[in-house]
């Protein structure tokens, strides 16, 4: 999943990130079966891993600690595992 972002505030070049409640899974990789009642992730929703104070119109930044669920579900058990590695680490002022 590629997480995107259009606030003012960023971490090297990039945009933090703020939330991603129905964010569109595009390579989740479990395919479809309906005799095991298998689908594929196609939606997350972020469950942990908030900044208490950084925030960005009111907004909480998505920290590394990002986890959370999707909407896919494996032989009928839901896919929860979901998590984010922050491509970068470094908050600089400008």
């Amino acid at each position: 999943m590629e997480l995107t972002s259009t606030a003012k505030l960023k971490v090297g070049d990039n945009p933090v990130v703020l939330g991603i409640s129905g964010a569109t899974v595009g390579d989740c990789g479990t395919v479809a079966d309906p005799n095991t009642s298998t689908k594929p992730c196609t939606t997350a929703t972020a469950a942990a891993g908030f900044a208490t104070k950084l925030k960005v119109g009111n907004q909480p930044v998505l920290l590394e600690t990002l986890s959370g669920t999707t909407d896919g579900t494996v032989s009928g058990t839901p896919q929860t595992a979901l998590a984010w590695k922050a491509p970068l680490t470094k908050l600089q002022a400008s």
